[in-house]
């Protein structure tokens, strides 16, 4: 059993999310593997007002070489808001109605083991996150959706926006 640390239970209790132990119910996690990648995903699920589920489970991501935000979600995305989080940046991006969160390590945390996350949730109740000790980045999290909530984290620094 994965016991998920307290900067991600804050953060997704913030986002209004309850925690129900290491399973998921309804979908998987939104979002396409990138080459070279050995992560896994945690998934988050649910619709308002009802008790949302967690699975989370820690991976380690290949080497963070020139990685940016755009190059992790796609073609197509462009960065429309970009938070800084002291030794990572958390990224929303869009493609017309496609949405993707990344929250990337920089500078000298790349490579540490501080936990990393990112989530995306939509104005049903449905949201998806990926949190893990990764090497260099938590994402890509993609949802299609005109209006998305979305946050990230990295150790103890969170943002997160609910405009839904």
């Amino acid at each position: 059993m994965f016991d998920m640390p307290c900067s991600s239970q804050r953060l997704l209790r913030s986002l209004g999310l309850q925690i129900h132990g290491t399973f998921v119910s309804g979908t998987g996690a939104v979002g396409e593997e990138g080459e070279g990648m050995s992560k896994r995903r945690t998934a988050v699920t649910g619709v308002v007002g009802a008790a949302l589920a967690l699975t989370a489970t820690v991976g380690l991501a290949g080497p963070a070489s020139a990685v940016t935000a755009q190059g992790i979600c796609g073609d197509g995305y462009t960065v429309r808001v970009a938070k800084d989080l002291g030794g990572a940046s958390t990224y929303l991006l869009r493609d017309g109605q496609k949405a993707c969160v990344v929250t990337i390590k920089e500078g000298s945390a790349i490579g540490n083991s501080v936990e990393i996350g990112a989530w995306i949730g939509t104005a049903d109740g449905s949201g998806w996150a990926d949190v893990g000790k990764y090497a260099s980045y938590a994402g890509p999290i993609k949802v299609t959706a005109s209006c998305v909530n979305w946050a990230g984290h990295y150790g103890d620094s969170s943002y997160s926006s609910k405009p839904c």
